[in-house]
């Protein structure tokens, strides 16, 4: 460890202007094991929930990840890195944890870094500049002289970060939004055709985790085009997104209620992603043949309706498209107040109402609102055996919701909803 320690005592340091002046700072480097292989967004999540606890505790520094090992370079006051340090000895995530130098310090070796990652490759992250991309070389020696390291990390305090790495230019996807999206294609599309190529069953579940935080992330990204593209690349060979709604489109949107949940963006930024997939649906399934209908099938009326006020309108644009891909033909509005909702109900003779709440958001807060608007409702219905269906995040994530504001039934997939209300049109007709 004495060698360690000597590796670093003549680096050149990179101050930054942030933090001059400081005084009983240290320096401290260590590696570790991870004990599960972690996926680009688990890293991504991971760095981003350091660098907010960093910016707390005035912590800087560098954490390399490779190979499933973890080599962290953190800098800051003497107090607050041995804090975090306990922390860091606790987290279950990884093992054998091993200190490399531990040391005062007279400047930050990392400036204003609360905490960058390096890395084989593009990692999929919300800003490419968090990322520094290691050479082979530099990658091979950590591994072989772990005692080298507090000098090989220090060196890469003034290594070009991703985004200005040599080569990158002539990648044909460029940026954040393309980086993710050439991750999606190469980790899952690929594999997935080549699954659905050698003649296994169509019904072989999607690994969908990691793709509905792609999605979200390019949501939320400045290449507005970028969630289309992948949706599109998605589809399956008859052009049909449909099969995404319960495994991507409605898992990704919940995603930017959990990115507004975390700060990592803002409530605008989930109503503008939200819409971009309101768009991308629509655009997809213009493309399609509607199905067409035998003369003489009996299909119920339904209207579909997000509850008055809620700006956040995919629900009912998921329902509307299922049930028209089964040749339905729902009635989709957007009342603005339940009396423009009654005057609906009031005017046309309906067999089922289909409200929705917001697909990122929980809502709890709106749920005495709802069950004022579905009283409202079926008193106002020339139909006095109206089914009500509810649908949203809430009711997708608690299932008494729907009960307790007065519906039906819940409808937690929008591929599942007509079946949902044939089954309560049944009910009520052979009772």
């Amino acid at each position: 460890m004495a060698q360690a320690d000597r590796t670093t005592d003549a680096l050149p340091s990179r101050s930054g202007t942030a933090y001059r002046g400081e005084s009983n700072l240290c320096s401290l480097v260590y590696r570790s094991r991870a004990k599960i292989t972690l996926s680009d967004y688990e890293l991504y999540e991971l760095v981003q929930a350091a660098q907010r606890r960093n910016a707390a505790e005035s912590i800087t520094g560098l954490m390399l990840y490779d190979e499933g090992r973890f080599y962290q370079w953190l800098e800051g006051p003497a107090e607050n890195v041995a804090g975090l340090m306990r922390s860091i000895s606790a987290d279950h995530r990884h093992t054998d944890i091993e200190i490399l130098s531990d040391k005062p310090a007279t400047q930050r070796q990392f400036g204003d870094w609360k905490m960058r990652l390096a890395t084989r490759g593009i990692r999929s992250m919300h800003s490419i500049n968090n990322v520094v991309i290691p050479t082979v070389t530099t990658l091979s020696d950590i591994h072989r002289y772990p005692e080298r390291t507090p000098g090989l990390l220090a060196d890469m305090s003034t290594a070009t970060t991703a985004a200005h790495s040599p080569g990158l230019a002539n990648l044909p996807l460029k940026g954040p939004a393309g980086s993710i999206l050439k991750d999606i294609l190469v980790t899952v599309v690929l594999p997935e055709l080549l699954v659905r190529h050698a003649g296994e069953s169509r019904k072989t579940p999607w690994p969908i985790d990691h793709r509905a935080r792609a999605l979200a992330d390019l949501l939320i990204g400045s290449d507005t085009e970028a969630a289309t593209d992948l949706l599109r690349t998605l589809q399956d060979s008859e052009g049909a997104i449909r099969h995404l709604y319960e495994n991507l489109i409605e898992p990704a949107a919940r995603r930017l209620g959990d990115l507004w949940g975390a700060d990592l963006c803002s409530e605008l930024d989930v109503t503008l992603g939200l819409s971009q997939l309101h768009r991308a649906v629509r655009l997809l399934n213009e493309e399609m043949l509607q199905p067409t209908i035998p003369k003489g099938m009996f299909l119920p009326a339904v209207l579909i309706v997000p509850e008055p006020g809620e700006a956040h309108m995919l629900n009912s644009v998921l329902d509307s498209d299922a049930l028209g891909s089964i040749g339905w033909d729902p009635l989709t509005e957007f009342p603005a107040t339940d009396e423009a909702l009654q005057d609906l109900i009031a005017g046309t003779w309906f067999d089922a109402l289909d409200l929705s709440l917001s697909p990122a958001f929980r809502r709890e807060n709106w749920l005495p609102r709802v069950t004022h608007t579905i009283a409202l409702a079926r008193h106002a219905s020339r139909n006095p055996a109206l089914v009500v269906v509810v649908g949203g995040r809430i009711f997708a994530e608690d299932t008494t919701a729907g009960s307790r504001v007065g519906a039906d039934n819940i409808s937690t997939t929008a591929l599942s909803t007509a079946h949902v209300i044939q089954e309560e049109l049944n009910k009520k007709k052979n009772g």
